[in-house]
Formats: C-alpha cells, structure tokens, sequence
C-alpha cells in the first residue's frame, strides 16, 4: 500500500483533468487523487492507460457512491470482490461510501438517502460493515451525508455515528462541509457535533462549497470555491482532532486545473495544516 501523510492535501479526480494529470509530472503541492470508484472500475482502453499512469504518480484513495451500507438488502459481495481486486491492484489502502442508502428492491435510486436512525438500524448496519470488511481485508470508511429529510423521534446523529463505528470498529470520512449544511438547515451546533466524535475513528477529511437557496436552505452542490466559514470549521476540526488526509472536492462548475489546484493548495494555509515531510 502507499501511504498518505496525515498533513496531505489531494482533490477528487475527475475526467476533466484526468488525461491532463496522467501526461504531467506530478504536481506540486497535490499530495494524492481520490477516484470515484464505480467511474473505473473494470476499465479498459485509454482509461485503463490514464488509471495505470496516475497511479504510478499519486497516491489514491477510492470513494464510492453505490455500496448503500443503510439498506435492508443483503451486500452486494459481487461488487465488493470487484472493489477488492481493484484496491489490490492500485495499492489502495482507503476505501469510502457513505452512512447511507441508496437502493431498495426495485434498484438504485440514484440519490444518497438518510437513514432512519435508531439502534436497532446501527446494529443492523455494523453487522453489514462487518461482513463487507471481512470482504474487503481492510476498514471500511463512512462519510457522513447532508440530509433535507428528519424522521421523526430519531436518534441524534452524531449518537448513531458513534454507535455505528463502535459496534463496526469501522472509520469515518468526516465531511465537513456536509456538517456544516447540516447544522445550518437542522439548527444543531456544528462545533459541538464535530466535537463529540472519536478522533481514533476519524480516516480522512472532506472539504467542498455549497449554495445557499432564496429559502436560506443550504445545498450541498460542490460547485463553488469553499466558502470562509467552511474553512474556519476545517480549522476548528483540524484543531479537535489533529491532522487527518483532506480532500478538495468539486462535481460542479469545474474551474481548470490551475484554479482548482490554487485552491487546493491554499487549504493548508487556512487551516493550519503543514506540507507532509519528505521521505
């Protein structure tokens, strides 16, 4: 596997700069890639020739969309033995989705839903994490989503999270953008929720923007620069729980690649986060 410094600084790939990475030297400043992982899996052709080079250049973290931890459904172990030969083969040690559904049995929905938080649905679901990480032969990390729905009489979530990677011995992706939305649209302080999560657990960060609706509800789009209060709870993160691996991410108005990497770069002053040590 190749290691991530716990101060490194990466952005999520995507195919607009993709074969540009792949031709160039690797780029200053940019620790590691993190890949969509349904975008390449099982690739051949000139994607399987872009995987091949960026892989030789960077360091990757894969991060899916498709796992649907949350549901009631069996795991799809097809799938999973697909992503374990896949992180075999590109010595991938980090492997995400999110603490979320995202199929019922007509299909995928093609959405990240909530899920219904109690303690029977945490115990259900860390025997599922179990299983995947059994598949797997490594953690398996959980990004907290953002959220427009409550059920009713729920859990707190920071309480489900908590029982979830307890009952798992799962990691968490702590997005912290995603809090941030959150805290804003369900009135709960974003601080204290960052707070009362186990720093141990905590894999790696991600960082994105989000837009704000003529309602004042909060979008989390990822099709904006990072907004300064975003960046000041990074920093407060950073602050609580030390150093983690934080990931720019951008699925929307895409700027080029100097832009992206300019912001990208500029993390590290905002929160505090110094370039890792040469090896």
């Amino acid at each position: 596997m190749r290691s991530i410094s716990p101060t490194a600084i990466g952005v999520g790939l995507r195919a607009e700069h993709a074969q540009w990475l792949a031709d160039q030297d690797p780029q200053p400043g940019i620790d590691f890639l993190e890949l969509t992982i349904e975008n390449w899996l099982d690739v051949g052709g000139r994607k399987r020739e872009q995987l091949e080079r960026l892989s030789e250049k960077y360091p990757l973290v894969a991060h899916g969309l498709s796992l649907s931890i949350g549901d009631t459904l069996p795991l799809d172990t097809d799938f999973l033995a697909r992503v374990k030969r896949f992180l075999d083969r590109y010595r991938i040690d980090i492997y995400s989705d999110h603490l979320s559904y995202s199929r019922d049995r007509q299909g995928y929905l093609y959405d990240l839903l909530p899920i219904p938080r109690c303690e029977e649905m945490a115990d259900r679901i860390a025997a599922k994490i179990k299983q995947a990480q059994d598949i797997l032969q490594r953690p398996l990390v959980l990004e907290n989503i953002s959220y427009y729905h409550c059920h009713a009489g729920q859990m707190d979530e920071a309480v489900f999270i908590r029982r979830v990677l307890e009952q798992s011995g799962c990691q968490m992706l702590l997005d912290i953008n995603n809090v941030y939305v959150n805290a804003a649209n369900h009135g709960y302080d974003p601080q204290g929720f960052i707070a009362s999560l186990p720093s141990p657990a905590i894999r790696y960060f991600h960082i994105a923007g989000h837009w704000r609706g003529d309602d004042g509800v909060l979008i989390d789009t990822h099709g904006a620069a990072v907004c300064g209060e975003v960046l000041e709870l990074a920093r407060q993160t950073v602050a609580l729980h030390g150093p983690r691996p934080l990931v720019l991410e951008r699925d929307n108005h895409i700027p080029g690649w100097p832009e992206l990497r300019d912001e990208a770069i500029g993390l590290r002053k905002w929160i505090g986060q110094p370039a890792p040590q040469a090896a």
